[in-house]
């Protein structure tokens, strides 16, 4: 008895099956975020876990366990190592007088805009005159200076305020208590899920190619490969990016006699998780800082400071782009800046920190699906025998390094080899006189 169903019964429960799974993702949707950065947390520690299992040879609930021990200790260390760092580099930010600063600047303005009043600039035949320019900005400038004040509230001013702020104490405290119950709840599910998806890790893959039907899993593993080195690559070249970035700020910061380089080269650092948009929020911070305080080595005006620090922010991105990112990252997460930069964008709004900061691999993942599909549309092979080859035969940096490693320990662990017998002296002959 022939109990296959017909085509029109295939495709009927094919899309029941989808529009099912659809409304459980939009019934889920409240923990979905959590799940994913869950699943994040796993991917990012699986190299770890994995090392400990198979070099080490521990059983792998063991291996999970200290690898999670070990990356919360760090975690919860960090933040003391660190944040005393950060806030001893940024403690001149509460000293400075910015009443001065202010005026300081309102002046130099003023004397820069004054020293172009009667000067002519001649281009061809046109002539420009600076006075048109310069009068109206003075005016500017002067009521500006009338206008701004630095000076501490009154004290009627502070107590009103306070009056305000208790008023809305019992409100915030009660909606501080379910924030802070909530995200207590939300790092258990997340820290406990993440736990499972170490430890079923391994069986994900063939479980997936499992329900894909025989024909295709051949195809469906080559894409599960690459988009597995897609995500690989780019969360294992940022964090080459954020030590080497963070590391050659803070140097450069302090050569340049930069206060607060540590704090500096932390931010900027941190900051290399969000591609393109990052690094450009990172030089802020450096360029205020020059322009506020000056160099503490450099005999030059604060603005001339500022413009230097620009330069070198600009110059480490540039090296960053060129050298550092081609190397780390490859061309696993080959995308366009513009396309980086939306994404980031798009991210953000619907994702929020994560959302940004996983835009570049879900772009690049993406691109790679729908060039499977593509292919397949066309009816041509999507993984052709010499793409498998040329990719077989590249080996990333951190590849190379490693098998240098490895050859460089066994030319140091090797003996030496033994010598030829015939070469060693012989050994005295003991002979009895008489």
């Amino acid at each position: 008895m022939n109990t296959e169903w017909n085509s029109t019964t295939k495709h009927i429960v094919g899309v029941g099956l989808f529009i099912f799974g659809v409304y459980l993702l939009y019934l889920s949707r409240s923990v979905l975020t959590l799940v994913i950065i869950a699943a994040l947390i796993a991917f990012l520690l699986m190299p770890a876990v994995d090392l400990l299992h198979h070099r080490y040879k521990i059983p792998r609930i063991v291996a999970v366990l200290l690898t999670y021990i070990i990356t919360s200790i760090i975690v919860a260390l960090a933040p003391l190592i660190l944040f005393p760092q950060i806030i001893r580099g940024f403690n001149f930010l509460a000293r400075v007088d910015y009443t001065v600063v202010f005026d300081n600047s309102l002046q130099w303005f003023n004397d820069t805009l004054i020293s172009l009043k009667g000067v002519d600039f001649h281009l061809g035949e046109i002539t420009v005159n600076f006075d048109r320019i310069v009068d109206p900005l003075l005016d500017y400038l002067q009521d500006a200076e009338r206008t701004v004040d630095f000076s501490m509230p009154s004290a009627q001013t502070i107590i009103n305020s306070l009056n305000s702020a208790v008023t809305l104490t019992y409100g915030v405290a009660a909606n501080l208590v379910g924030t802070v119950f909530s995200a207590f709840l939300a790092f258990i599910v997340v820290i406990i899920s993440a736990i499972y998806f170490s430890l079923d890790a391994h069986r994900f893959k063939g479980q997936f190619l499992g329900i894909i039907p025989e024909k295709y899993r051949f195809e469906a593993a080559i894409l599960l490969d690459r988009l597995k080195k897609i995500w690989q690559s780019y969360f294992r070249g940022r964090l080459i990016l954020m030590i080497i970035v963070g590391v050659g700020t803070w140097a450069g910061t302090a050569l340049l006699g930069v206060p607060g380089a540590f704090a500096l080269g932390v931010i900027a650092g941190a900051l290399e998780l969000i591609p393109n948009l990052g690094p450009f929020i990172g030089t802020i911070p450096g360029v205020l800082v020059a322009l506020i305080q000056g160099s503490t080595t450099l005999d030059v005006n604060n603005v001339v400071f500022a413009l230097i620090v620009t330069a070198f922010y600009f110059s480490l991105q540039q090296f960053e782009n060129a050298v550092i990112i081609p190397r780390v990252i490859g061309d696993a997460v080959d995308l366009h800046p513009i396309v980086i930069l939306v994404g980031v964008i798009v991210g953000a709004n619907v994702a929020g920190v994560i959302g940004a900061l996983v835009a570049a691999p879900v772009i690049a993942s993406g691109r790679e699906i729908i060039r499977y599909l593509y292919y397949k549309v066309l009816g041509e092979d999507p993984f052709p025998p010499q793409l498998q080859e040329a990719e077989a035969d590249e080996q990333s940096l951190y590849k190379r390094t490693r098998l240098a490693v490895v050859k460089l320990q066994s030319l140091l662990t090797q003996p030496p080899p033994p010598s030829d017998p015939a070469d060693q002296p012989s050994p005295p002959s003991s002979s009895e006189d008489g």
